[in-house]
């Protein structure tokens, strides 16, 4: 199906010869090219098709039908989101793509809703984690398990380590954990499972392009809320503030209200909008397209207008250094500073007033502070607390720090940085296994960056700037261990990771870097 404009977003691109990649040959021709990678069948590569188990089946749906009665006797809720589970754990076992998109796509929209909605006890994010991923991971065949590597032990260390820290100090401390202590502590592991996860259920090239359309496209509707909550449209902030658990943005005592769209607040908006943006920046800047071009121009646009609405200063600096970092690495960097020039001019007129508000509010002094000159304010309380309060805190446990509860001597409950998080929640030994984890992050998307597949190198170098900036901007916001970013980093990561064979065991599909000026590749499917 083609339209003027380009491909949409749902269509299949046509293979050689005009017909659509999937249809019937009505005339004979040669045999299929083995090293081509088209997508699989619903049922390839499932560990539930694979063979007959009717026994096991049976028997595993009967104890599970009979549990998940017993739960809905007791809690009606619990017991609808035990069925609900089942289901979607079904249909993962039937076609593992399914997980990945899920993993992919959803978790990352609603890693920012509050705990119970409508999972009870539960975050919808964190359930859909543990529901989906874990069925990955132990369904994978042999021939279907994504290989090891050094990025994958790094994940698993960091979430490691965060849990082990945790609990050795909840033990040594005799500190009494609630439900909710104990989720932190292993909260961090559910990174690793987002990335593993996807992984194993993307089994083709074809499918890495699908999840990748689908990640980008998720963030439209996110974008669109953000706006409308600044609007004040009706009804818009009420629901937010039920699905987040927040009433920042109904609270008439703020003098700027920040969009937060479906996340508990702006900063956690501004980390999942900051990678996808530079995601897209990379995909034109390489010639590829992933949409008709007015569709994606339209979440461009969005995309951007939400990330201004959330004032996030740290985030739209970071961009805005990185967007012409990037044009330079395409040899287009004066091309991008003029369109960068263009639309600085056009998001004055937009959102300049706004920006100049947050501006305002941050570089202000009020009369008698003792603020220094050019000093923001938020910097200014940062250092504060970290002077008074986080840094004699981890001088007095500096090897094991102190867990998810935080001392007595610690009066303001947000560390404000991911370097303080780690030195306070597990001492120095968990900012090493961190700091290793973001050099395996730049030394693996440096290494991508480098391919000679259009596609590979564009996501390498999106993510080397995404984590280059990360870096800088963990120092003032924990956004590694927070909503937002880290789940969608991780989707987009694992979608970058090649495989090293197609489900046929021909080789992955690679495009030349000698391709045409303006070659009409498509991200999801091959050129026409």
């Amino acid at each position: 199906m083609r339209s003027e404009g380009g491909t949409t977003l749902l269509d299949l691109a046509p293979a050689p010869g005009g017909l659509v990649e999937g249809a019937p040959d009505p005339t004979p021709g040669p045999a299929p090219n083995p090293t081509r990678d088209p997508a699989p069948s619903p049922t390839q590569g499932s560990w539930l098709t694979a063979k007959p188990r009717t026994g096991l089946l049976g028997a595993l749906g009967i104890a599970l039908a009979l549990l998940a009665g017993v739960i809905g006797v007791m809690n009606l809720k619990m017991g609808i989101a035990v069925v609900a589970g089942l289901a979607l754990v079904l249909v993962v076992l039937l076609r593992p793509f399914v997980g990945a998109l899920v993993l992919a796509g959803l978790v990352p929209i609603v890693s920012g809703f509050a705990p119970g909605l409508p999972v009870p006890y539960f975050r919808l994010s964190e359930a859909l984690i543990g529901a989906v991923g874990i069925t990955l991971l132990v369904s994978a065949r042999r021939q279907d398990a994504a290989p090891w590597g050094t990025l994958d032990w790094l994940l698993l260390a960091y979430g490691a380590a965060w849990a082990f820290f945790g609990t050795f100090d909840a033990l040594a401390l005799h500190e009494h954990m609630t439900l909710s202590d104990w989720g932190t502590v292993f909260g961090q592991l559910q990174f690793f499972l987002v990335y593993r996860g996807i992984r194993l259920g993307l089994r083709s090239e074809a499918e890495r392009r699908i999840a990748l359309r689908v990640v980008l496209g998720a963030s439209a509707p996110v974008a669109v809320l953000a706006i409308l909550q600044q609007l004040h449209a009706p009804g818009i902030t009420s629901m937010l503030n039920k699905l987040t658990g927040t009433t920042a943005t109904a609270d008439a005592t703020v003098s700027l209200l920040r969009a937060g769209s479906l996340f508990v607040n702006w900063a956690s908006l501004a980390g999942y909008l900051f990678p996808l943006l530079l995601v897209m920046g990379a995909l034109w800047l390489g010639g590829l397209t992933w949409g008709r071009r007015t569709r994606v121009l339209a979440v461009v646009a969005l995309a951007s207008i939400g990330l201004a609405l959330t004032a996030e200063l740290s985030a739209i600096s970071c961009l805005l250094i990185c967007i012409p970092l990037l044009g330079a690495m395409y040899g287009q960097g004066r091309r991008i500073l003029r369109i960068l020039g263009i639309g600085l001019l056009v998001g004055a007129v937009v959102v300049g007033p706004f920006l100049a508000t947050r501006l305002n509010e941050e570089l202000s002094r009020s009369a008698g502070s003792s603020r220094s000159a050019g000093v923001p304010q938020t910097l200014q309380f940062r250092m504060h607390i970290w002077k008074g309060q986080y840094i004699p805190a981890i001088e007095g446990a500096p090897l094991t720090g102190y867990g998810v509860i935080l001392p007595s001597s610690v009066a303001w409950p947000y560390p404000e940085s991911q370097y303080i998080a780690c030195l306070i929640d597990g001492g120095v030994p968990l900012l090493v296994v961190f700091c290793g984890l973001m050099w395996g992050m730049l030394d693996q998307t440096r290494r991508w960056s480098r391919s000679r597949d259009p596609f590979q190198a564009a996501l390498g170098r999106a993510l080397f700037l995404t984590v280059a900036a990360v870096v800088a901007m963990d120092l003032i916001w924990p956004y590694l261990s927070n909503a937002g970013l880290p789940q969608v980093l991780w989707a987009l990561f694992a979608i970058a990771t090649p495989r090293r064979a197609t489900t046929h065991g021909g080789p992955a599909e690679a495009v030349s870097v000698s391709a045409p000026p303006r070659p009409a590749l498509v991200v999801g499917g091959t050129g026409s």
